[in-house]
């Protein structure tokens, strides 16, 4: 895909098609990092930046997170045929 630099006052700019826009959920600040090979432009906001922290917080203990962490990943072969 090629666009071309435009004028924006005393500076440059390009202007980004709204489908990678969409695609690469590019919203608010952005990051500008250069490289040998050009810049590479992305979300300067991580989507699920603060999970772990409010998944740990949303359990009261370390027996509680222990107790949810063996639900979640348990299957047909844990719940019938493993014996603890």
């Amino acid at each position: 895909m090629k666009t071309f630099l435009i004028q924006i006052g005393n500076s440059k700019g390009i202007r980004i098609p709204k489908s990678l826009i969409e695609q690469y959920q590019l919203t608010g600040e952005i990051k500008l990092i250069p490289s040998n090979d050009g810049l590479l432009i992305s979300s300067a906001s991580k989507p699920r930046k603060g999970w772990e922290e409010l998944f740990k917080n949303s359990v009261s203990d370390q027996k509680d997170l222990d107790d949810f962490t063996l639900r979640a990943i348990s299957n047909k072969f844990d719940n019938e045929e493993w014996s603890w």
